[in-house]
C-alpha cells in the first residue's frame, strides 16, 4: 500500500472517540491536511492563528459534522508506560513551545514530531510530512484502528491523501497566512 493510502477499518462513531489517543487529519482531502491530536476527548493543534489547546472533543466533532469536514481519526495503541493524562499534559506543553504555524520553521507537525519522538521513539528528523509519520506508525504497529468522517465513497475502504512535498506545504502555509492578514 502506498504511503498516502490510509485503510479505514472501523465505522465512524463519535462516542468511541472520547477515549484514547488519536492522530487527527482535518480537511483530509486538502493539500496538505491539518494535523492535531485528540486525547481522551481533548483536542490540541498548532495553526496559523496560534495554539489550539484543550478544545472539547465534542465541540470539534460537532464542527466536523456541521461543516462536513473530511477527517480521519487514527487511534494509537495504548502506550505501554504512560497514562493518557500524562500524554495529554505533555502534548499541551509541546504545543506551547511553538507560537504558531509560520512560513519558515513551524508547521502543524512541529509539536506532533516532538510528541512521537518522545513517546514512540520516532526520530523527528525522519518526519517531515504526514506520509513519513504514517509510514513509521504502520511499520512499528502503533496503529490500533482508523475511522473517518465525511470522506465520501471509498474504494475498498481506502482513503488516499493527496501527495505533496515540503514546497507545497510552504506554499499552502504562505497562502493561509495571507488570508488571516487581510
Amino acid at each position: 500500500m502506498s504511503s498516502n493510502a490510509i485503510h479505514i477499518n472501523k465505522e465512524y462513531n463519535p462516542d468511541e472517540l472520547k477515549k484514547g489517543v488519536y492522530l487527527v487529519l482535518l480537511n483530509a482531502n486538502n493539500l496538505p491536511p491539518h494535523i492535531g491530536l485528540l486525547i481522551d476527548n481533548v483536542y490540541h493543534s498548532l495553526t496559523v492563528k496560534g495554539q489550539e489547546l484543550n478544545i472539547n472533543g465534542s465541540v470539534l466533532l460537532k464542527n466536523i459534522s456541521l461543516r462536513k469536514i473530511a477527517t480521519i481519526f487514527i487511534k494509537l495503541k495504548k502506550h505501554p508506560v504512560f497514562s493518557n493524562q500524562f500524554l495529554n499534559e505533555t502534548f499541551v506543553e509541546q504545543v506551547k513551545l511553538f507560537d504558531k504555524v509560520n512560513d519558515s520553521t513551524n508547521t502543524c507537525m512541529s509539536p506532533i514530531r516532538l510528541f512521537f519522538e518522545e513517546f514512540y521513539a520516532i526520530p523527528k528528523e525522519n518526519v517531515k510530512l504526514i506520509f513519513d509519520l504514517l509510514s513509521s506508525l504502520k511499520e512499528n504497529d502503533f496503529i490500533d484502528t482508523t475511522c473517518g468522517a465525511n470522506l465520501g465513497e471509498l474504494k475498498e475502504n481506502i482513503f488516499y491523501l493527496h501527495t505533496y512535498n515540503e514546497a507545497d506545504l510552504k506554499r499552502q502555509i504562505k497562502s493561509e497566512l495571507k488570508k488571516i492578514k487581510s
